[in-house]
């Protein structure tokens, strides 16, 4: 009978023993979830700051291209307007060049 009670003792010592082990250990696996996510969200921040600074970069890159879009048009008529001044003055300096060519 003192054996069984022993056995029993024992029995019932490895479980509480083992149950305090695993409640350790769950604890610890919750403590690591926490961090991972909380590591997960700073990365996922991190990213969005990121993005948006390559957006606002796009942003600022386009509205270079569409100064120097609005800049080429105008050089472009200026040089047209200027070879059209350039073939004017021929024609008036030298008519019977610009006939021949």
């Amino acid at each position: 009978s003192s054996g069984i009670n022993a056995e029993y003792g024992q029995q019932f010592l490895f479980e509480e023993n083992n149950a305090q082990r695993m409640q350790k250990e769950i604890q610890t696996l919750e403590k690591t979830i926490k961090l991972n996510e909380a590591m997960h969200q700073r990365k996922i921040n991190d990213r969005k700051r990121i993005l948006d600074r390559f957006t606002w970069l796009i942003r600022e890159k386009e509205a270079e291209c569409e100064v120097l879009d609005c800049e080429l048009k105008s050089q472009s008529q200026e040089v047209a307007t200027l070879r059209a001044e350039v073939e004017r003055l021929r024609m008036k300096t030298f008519p019977a060049l610009v006939q021949n060519s």
